[in-house]
């Protein structure tokens, strides 16, 4: 399930239990299939099958959750090593002029709002 790739980073702890879950879930699936067709006197074919059935899906369940935890793991892994570069292409490219001038803070004057004279007499606004 799992491919073994040097760009890769470790697969996580959780993500190989869920897979052994899954596959120990397919395994049982498949042992209460049989038994559901096996004709003993002391097995419900119909609870048998339906067992069957809900844990073939729970076994597909845990494989799914595994292999998005495979695949989170790479997509961190990816968009760390590009948030790296980024920082350290930023870091080595030439210093300029434009760059080093300060930032000059933006003085906050008064807030002016215009209103028709008619709408501030409505509203009992006074003018300046």
């Amino acid at each position: 399930m799992f491919d073994v790739d040097p760009d890769k980073p470790d697969i996580p702890a959780l993500a190989r239990i869920q897979l052994w879950m899954g596959v120990l879930c397919m395994v049982a699936s498949i042992i209460s299939l049989l038994l559901a067709f096996s004709g003993s006197e002391w097995i419900n074919e119909v609870y048998a099958f339906g067992c069957a059935v809900a844990i073939f899906l729970v076994a597909l369940l845990f494989v799914g959750q595994a292999k998005i935890l495979e695949l989170q793991a790479v997509i961190s892994a990816r968009v760390k090593s590009r948030f790296a570069m980024e920082g350290m292409a930023r870091n080595m490219a030439p210093q300029t002029a434009e760059r080093k001038l300060p930032i000059i803070p933006q003085v906050k004057g008064e807030r002016v709002i215009k209103v028709g004279e008619q709408e501030a007499r409505d509203q009992g606004l006074r003018l300046k």
